[in-house]
């Protein structure tokens, strides 16, 4: 019997189909999903910037001043974390919908950061996870493999099932 069901989202097609499946299980066994998805720390290309700051998933914060005539802004780093924040918001956000669409009446969010798998890996445990739920592929660099290496390498060290969702 399912329990509790952890589901990766990243935004993919394939995480969205994930996210279908997820919710429709967790209907059927009454069981709590859990949506995870892990914050990439990485820069962050200027377009993305720019689209985040017109959707208002950021806003930027104007100059302070550090003293007369010295004006210090928010650095790269500093946007880069809250368009990655802001966007896996969303990201689940969107997962929780379509889970919340196929029946899922427990649902809960988990922001991640760390590498992938193992982020994952460790909140299915974390949680008590009996099944994860994944898309073969997310957004990754090299999201063309057969198999991507974040579910490849989830299958191999799960402590629990796990269901790839093409």
């Amino acid at each position: 019997m399912l329990k509790t069901i952890l589901v990766a989202a990243d935004g993919s097609e394939h995480a969205k189909k994930a996210a279908q499946l997820a919710g429709d299980l967790a209907a059927r066994y009454d069981a709590e999903l859990v949506i995870a998805h892990v914050l990439v720390n990485r820069r962050i290309p200027e377009p993305l910037r720019r689209m985040a700051e017109i959707e208002h998933l950021v806003e930027p914060e104007p100059p302070k001043s550090l003293g007369p005539g010295i004006l210090s802004t928010t650095s790269e780093n500093d946007l880069d974390a809250k368009i990655i924040a802001a966007l896996g918001d969303k990201i689940m956000g969107d997962a929780e919908l379509l889970a919340r669409d196929a029946g899922a009446r427990k649902v809960r969010r988990m922001a991640l950061t760390g590498e992938p798998a193992e982020a994952l890996l460790e909140e299915a445990k974390r949680v008590g996870a009996d099944l994860i739920v994944m898309g073969t592929r997310g957004l990754g660099d090299l999201g063309a493999l057969l198999l991507g290496s974040v579910s490849h390498k989830v299958i191999q060290l799960a402590d629990c099932p796990v269901t790839v969702v093409k």
